[in-house]
């Protein structure tokens, strides 16, 4: 009877590491996009907006 208990004690705490693994993984993946998104296609863009505004306030 004892073993059945562990079987099924082992098999949450397998279940629940592979789901916590998953949910890590899309985390991940939701963090790179998210990161990514507000990066601008010209490069330059950043490097002119800081030359404009040092300009500005030198």
């Amino acid at each position: 009877m004892s073993e059945i208990k562990h079987a099924g004690t082992k098999g949450y705490l397998i279940m629940g590491g592979v789901i916590a693994f998953l949910l890590f993984v899309i985390l991940v993946v939701y963090l790179y996009k998210a990161n990514q998104a507000f990066v601008p296609q010209d490069p330059d863009l950043y490097g002119q907006l800081r030359a404009g505004l040092s300009a500005r306030w030198a």
